[in-house]
């Protein structure tokens, strides 16, 4: 999918900016190729980028010049502190290591795949939250054994009515057409992997 087509796509997305967050996260995942570097290259700066970790520590953030994508990564506050970044996304695994007081200043985003997360998520603050799996995906994550269901747009919007306070994006088999059918529904907006061309 190309870029222009994305973002003519997401000016559709009718739900306030409440948060002022951005429309479109851009995710990494080193495995399938999908790297800090190569999302760097492709994200626009009108974006969210998290870095996925794993367990590593994040890339400082860069001094390059011009306006860049505001930056997160699955890492400790000190740690994004440390390393320049703007804000941490939390794993629907990670919620449990939050501390409020640790992350004052910060942005924070975290992922769901249930009802129950998205209030645990809630409950501590967070209102901006990837819903995954949106749509049916070629995500080896989305494809495992037990894995969840793809939600697909009327699901979604039932969340959305449920969490009104909650900035949700849609994760998963993100398109121009299904990234439509998502600013139908009302929620905020999207959060991909691949697929994303200049």
């Amino acid at each position: 999918m190309s870029m222009p087509r994305l973002l003519a796509a997401l000016r559709s997305f009718r739900k306030p900016l409440k948060s002022g967050y951005p429309r479109l996260v851009v995710l990494t995942d080193d495995g399938r190729g999908y790297d800090l570097a190569r999302q760097s290259l492709v994200c626009p700066p009108e974006a969210i980028l998290i870095e996925r970790t794993y367990g590593k520590k994040a890339a400082p953030r860069s001094h390059a010049k011009g306006r860049q994508p505001i930056r997160l990564a699955t890492v400790s506050p000190r740690e994004a502190r440390e390393g320049g970044l703007d804000g941490v996304h939390w794993p629907e695994s990670r919620m449990r290591l939050r501390r409020r007081s640790a992350v004052g200043g910060l942005i924070e985003t975290a992922s769901a795949h249930r009802g129950l997360s998205i209030a645990k998520a809630n409950k501590q603050g967070i209102r901006a939250i990837l819903i995954s799996v949106a749509f049916p995906s070629q995500s080896p994550s989305a494809n495992r054994p037990g894995a969840s269901k793809a939600k697909g747009s009327i699901r979604l919007a039932f969340l959305q009515q449920a969490f009104p306070a909650c900035d949700l994006y849609g994760l998963g088999g993100i398109q121009a057409k299904t990234t439509r059918y998502l600013a139908r529904s009302g929620l905020y907006g999207v959060a991909l992997i691949s697929g994303l061309t200049k």
